[in-house]
């Protein structure tokens, strides 16, 4: 570990645009009974990284932007140092830490945050092998847009082979892991909607066919999904009803982006999740990587010092895959 006891780190000192995130150099942080200290390669943007700061990605434009904002606004940013996802090597054991030793190298999600840094600590519990066959930085890009699909295709939609998925934004941060989930998991046959520039990437993950969205209504045609997996709560399932089957589910991760999913929410055919960050996910995506079936779409990497830009980039809602931090 570094003997100067300092480290660099981004800091959130209030709610803003990007400008306000600072670099800074800060204490290394000591790791409690049951946590070990990393030494952090990496991070990726996440949604709540963004809201926390006091942004709005350009999904949450619907009727309830500004109460999302105020709320989010309310006190001091909550993660001071932001950042969940991370990849890196343990360097140094809490007292009661016996399942880890230090050198290994883990990836994860800190749900207090502190991931735009060169060590951050978090419960041993909540941490998880990293994949072999990816580097620190392709491993940094899984925990936070992964973890949301594995929820929601594994534990909430509970796809069988052959059936028809739909995935909305399947060019995204968590779309692009849908995509690979649902075709190489579990066989589905999958449709991906996204952008014009987005389709033949998409194709190459996994879509059976793919949706341009900019020239087609994928909400109206003759053809029937078994599951709708809404990546990023950007329609509704009333719009995407009459293309459902009669059992088909519409699943969402966001139902609070629009407004008009508050009323339907009471349907049985009507699924919203919360992610699931637990090591148990963690490792279930390690041994499917590892397996080949999915592997992380990185938009753009940005260095530690760059992550005013790297928020910016995020919240215009345009990146193919993931937005990774180098640290």
């Amino acid at each position: 570990m570094d003997n100067n006891k300092k480290m660099r780190a981004i800091i959130c000192p209030k709610h803003g645009p990007p400008s306000v995130l600072q670099l800074q150099e800060v204490e290394i942080p000591t790791p409690k009974e049951k946590e070990v200290l990393i030494k952090n390669h990496g991070t990726s943007i996440n949604t709540i990284d963004v809201l926390f700061r006091g942004g709005t990605p350009k999904v949450f434009q619907g009727g309830f932007k500004f109460l999302i904002k105020l709320f989010m606004r309310i006190g001091k940013p909550k993660h001071k140092i932001p950042g969940g996802g991370f990849a890196g090597e343990i360097v140094s054991l809490g007292s009661e830490v016996s399942d880890w030793k230090v050198g290994d190298h883990v990836y994860g999600y800190s749900e207090k945050g502190g991931a735009c840094a060169e060590y951050l600590t978090v419960p041993s519990n909540l941490i998880a092998k990293k994949p072999s066959n990816l580097s620190f930085l392709e491993a940094a890009a899984v925990p936070g847009g992964a973890t949301p699909a594995v929820i929601a295709l594994r534990d909430v939609a509970q796809p069988k082979e052959g059936q028809k998925i739909l995935i909305i934004a399947a060019s995204g941060g968590i779309g692009t892991y849908g995509v690979q989930i649902a075709k190489n998991v579990y066989g589905a046959n999958v449709t991906g909607v996204c952008g014009s520039s987005n389709l033949e990437m998409v194709k190459s993950i996994g879509a059976d066919s793919v949706i341009d969205y900019t020239k087609e209504d994928y909400t109206n045609n003759d053809q029937k999904y078994d599951i709708i997996f809404d990546a990023i709560g950007v329609n509704t399932f009333k719009n995407c009803q009459k293309i459902l089957s009669d059992t088909g589910v519409f699943v969402t991760s966001n139902p609070m982006t629009r407004s008009g999913n508050l009323f339907k929410m009471s349907n049985p055919r009507f699924k919203d999740f919360t992610a699931d960050e637990s090591a148990e996910t963690m490792n279930q995506l390690t041994e499917w990587i590892e397996n080949g079936k999915i592997k992380p779409v990185i938009d753009t990497v940005y260095a530690l010092e760059q992550t005013s830009e790297a928020h910016r980039h995020y919240e215009t809602g345009h990146s193919k895959g993931r937005v990774v931090i180098r640290i």
